[in-house]
């Protein structure tokens, strides 16, 4: 059930985050949603109402880790914290998410050129090119392609169905009309703990690099086009484009179906609302939403 503890109690998850444990130390045997809390059942809540209250007065035999505003009002043991969610995730992490393995599935085809740090893992029927390098402790999952110049950080991992590294869309017409497509010899740079979602394109550079910064997580079905840049901890959700030479700043949130016109950067703390189509620069620290995307607000 867990990675060192057979079985937590309600006082390991309290040491665990330096915290205080209100209430009965008991053992904790299952993770559920606030609605359906149980004895025994670790869950938490961000903000005070009524109806969790009346649920966590219901299951004594509980483990709640909430907004210190539930303090001495419910009978439920409780863990006070100022980001519940945060540390709720920090105690699932460590305690609750099964170990996996490492190692490189027998159907994997790997380069033997390719360079591969400790702990890889590398699923099914992936493929790894010979100019790829991956970094300790990355998982590769399954049917996976990794081609051209690819590095990889560490902590990182790639979905099933990712493709990274293979050339982009780009044409120019000839003297007849002809599309003729320009050679992408550039590469992929991706920083540590990286997350690439299943079946999202990462496209090398035509000239240069395509770079994902430190702490990028990308969603599912997500299309990052050649020599773009996504700056360290940006959260890009699904079924976005992000068409190629575009910018994205540091620490930005991109809600789905968000589509980026190519060379467009996008600042530092920007939000984007659902569907947004941005089509010119987009200031730090603001929120942004439409076709075209228009400023809505500035960020508190």
């Amino acid at each position: 059930m867990t990675n060192e503890l057979a079985a937590p109690c309600a006082a390991d998850l309290a040491a665990f985050l330096d915290a205080k444990l209100f209430g009965k130390d008991l053992p904790i045997e299952k993770i559920v949603p606030i609605r359906l809390l149980e004895p025994h059942a670790l869950s938490f809540a961000v903000h005070y109402d009524e109806q969790s209250v009346e649920l966590m007065n219901r299951h004594p035999e509980s483990l709640v880790i909430c907004a210190p505003d539930y303090k001495g009002r419910v009978k439920a043991s409780l863990i006070l914290s100022d980001h519940p969610r945060l540390d709720f995730l920090r105690c699932l992490d460590r305690f609750f998410s099964p170990e996996r393995e490492t190692g490189i599935d027998p159907t994997a085809v790997v380069h033997p050129r390719a360079a591969l740090g400790e702990r890889v893992s590398i699923g099914a029927h992936s493929v790894v090119g010979s100019d790829v390098q991956i970094g300790d402790d990355t998982r590769i999952c399954h049917h996976v392609v990794l081609d051209g110049k690819v590095t990889i950080g560490s902590h990182c991992v790639i979905k099933s169905n990712a493709v990274i590294g293979e050339e982009g869309f780009g044409f120019a017409y000839d003297e007849f009309g002809v599309p003729m497509h320009f050679p992408h010899i550039g590469s992929i740079e991706i920083g540590d703990r990286v997350w690439i979602g299943a079946c999202s394109t990462v496209e090398r550079a035509t000239i240069h690099k395509t770079i994902l910064e430190t702490n990028v997580k990308i969603d599912d079905l997500v299309q990052v086009g050649h020599n773009c840049r996504i700056g360290a901890g940006t959260l890009i959700m699904a079924s976005s484009v992000i068409c190629g030479g575009a910018v994205v700043g540091s620490g930005c949130w991109l809600a789905p179906n968000t589509t980026v016109k190519e060379k467009v950067r996008v600042g530092d703390r920007a939000y984007t609302g659902l569907g947004s189509v941005i089509i010119e620069d987009v200031p730090d620290n603001v929120v942004v939403v439409g076709n075209p995307a228009k400023v809505l607000r500035t960020r508190a």
